[in-house]
């Protein structure tokens, strides 16, 4: 569906580019991740693709045509590649229908009123079809803004942290309905976001970019399980190291990975100095005088807390090594 070519852009005064020589592709109805620290390059490669912004180098390619020149065009972008704007870019003044039916406009007024109704149902907003966008919830209006997207009939939508200024239990609610709405319209859907468990949560692939560069091109489960360097790893969860207990240089264990007990292959003790409660588990901050390690892990502890001297291990198995 879509062929990202080697693209590199710099911006005026910058010595080091943006974004450099980055290539990817994707699979129609597809869901991508573009994850990465701030400044990584990711909203310039989100813009790059929407045929918002000229690269220094190289091309994208959808559906076997090269994105025109923005620069060259009336109105820069592809018909068929929408951008849902975290701003929402809503109508004030109209209603949710009318908001949803301004995008319909070239078509007859029957097409006009079936394919609303299609929209709002779709997005989980027949109920406020009556109300203006200022009575609605940060999350009713992303939904709005999606449906005004799909009103254009797109085949891939593009993201920019679509879900940062919501609520944990709202945004999660709406990344599931994401997902149904993308696999049932037969989209394709890039989105940009620094939370990795958003990006877990919902998309197939995930790319992750660093000062620029793409470090790695994967699956969600493989990006997790088998990150190529450290960075990679960090990003996704805290790790320890552990190359003094294995023996072998540059090891390191996720958080997750290190557990309280015995039985496991590699043990020791190590000295709790704080655990803070996170709901069904606490997350522990201990350190080894023996071994001089500092360890985070989780602990599932029926006690108030997790105190003084405890047993912990892991498996050869979940070690990482880079």
């Amino acid at each position: 569906m879509l062929e990202v070519k080697n693209i590199s852009k710099t911006y005026p005064g910058e010595d080091y580019g943006a974004v450099n020589k980055v290539s990817l592709s994707m699979n129609e109805n597809e869901i991508v991740a573009l994850v990465g620290k701030s400044g990584s390059g990711k909203s310039t490669m989100l813009q790059i693709i929407a045929g918002l912004m000229k690269p220094d180098e190289g091309e994208i390619v959808f559906k076997g045509q090269a994105l025109e020149n923005p620069e060259e065009q009336l109105i820069a972008g592809h018909p068929k590649i929408k951008v849902v704007f975290q701003d929402f870019q809503l109508k004030p003044n109209m209603t949710v229908a009318e908001n949803v039916r301004y995008k319909l406009l070239q078509f007859d007024k029957a097409y006009q009123t079936n394919r609303t109704r299609e929209l709002l149902d779709l997005c989980n907003l027949s109920a406020f079809a009556t109300r203006k966008p200022r009575e609605l919830s940060g999350g009713q209006k992303q939904r709005l803004s999606i449906a005004r997207a799909l009103a254009d009939d797109p085949e891939l939508l593009l993201m920019d942290e679509p879900f940062s200024n919501l609520d944990p239990l709202t945004k999660q609610d709406l990344l599931i309905e994401l997902v149904e709405i993308v696999k049932s319209e037969g989209l394709g859907l890039i989105f940009v976001t620094h939370d990795t468990k958003d990006a877990l949560l919902i998309a197939d692939r995930i790319a992750f970019l660093s000062e620029g560069m793409l470090i790695q091109n994967d699956t969600t489960t493989n990006i997790y399980r088998s990150p190529v360097n450290l960075e990679v790893a960090k990003f996704f969860s805290h790790m320890n190291d552990v190359s003094h207990i294995t023996k072998e240089e540059n090891s390191y264990l996720r958080a997750e990975c290190l557990r309280t007990g015995r039985g496991f292959e590699y043990e020791f003790q190590v000295t709790v100095r704080r655990s803070i409660f996170l709901g069904n588990t606490y997350l522990v901050e201990a350190h080894d005088v023996e071994l001089d390690g500092q360890y985070l892990f989780y602990a599932n502890e029926n006690s108030d807390s997790v105190k003084g001297k405890v047993s912990i291990g892991f498996n050869a198995s979940d070690v990482l090594r880079f």
